[in-house]
């Protein structure tokens, strides 16, 4: 993705999915929780962040880049909101901790998935009236 103007582009972004579970039958919903539950596996390289991709003018005034020409770039850049107005932001300069930040975030928003997938069927578990745990 080309920022001409030097923004930053995100490059992924979490959006839980709807899971169609008020058609399937209780059973149905039983199997496919235990079945994520079997699955359910955290990868040691997970990681709640997103990896930004960024093109931005260099610090020469007669560059190509000030006179409206393409940016630098891109960079790679690691982020995490940790709270409100605190971000943790470094740059990833190699080729090596690009491909592992793009896949602990990867594993991490897979494990997302799984977890808004099991915690929709139980969810609609509740608002039939069934018991949420094997008793």
């Amino acid at each position: 993705m080309i920022d001409t103007l030097g923004f930053f582009a995100i490059l992924a972004l979490y959006m839980a999915r709807i899971y169609a579970n008020q058609r399937k039958s209780s059973l149905a919903l039983r199997q496919r929780k235990d079945f994520l539950l079997t699955q359910l596996k955290i990868a040691p390289d997970s990681l709640r962040a997103s990896v930004v991709e960024r093109f931005a003018p260099c610090g020469k005034a007669g560059c190509h880049c000030h006179q409206g020409g393409p940016k630098h770039g891109p960079y790679y850049f690691l982020t995490q909101c940790l709270a409100v107005g605190k971000i943790n932001k470094f740059q990833l300069k190699t080729l090596a901790q690009q491909k592992a930040a793009k896949a602990g975030v990867n594993h991490y928003r897979q494990l997302l998935e799984q977890l808004e997938e099991l915690s929709q069927i139980n969810a609609e578990l509740l608002r039939r009236g069934e018991a949420l745990a094997d008793e």
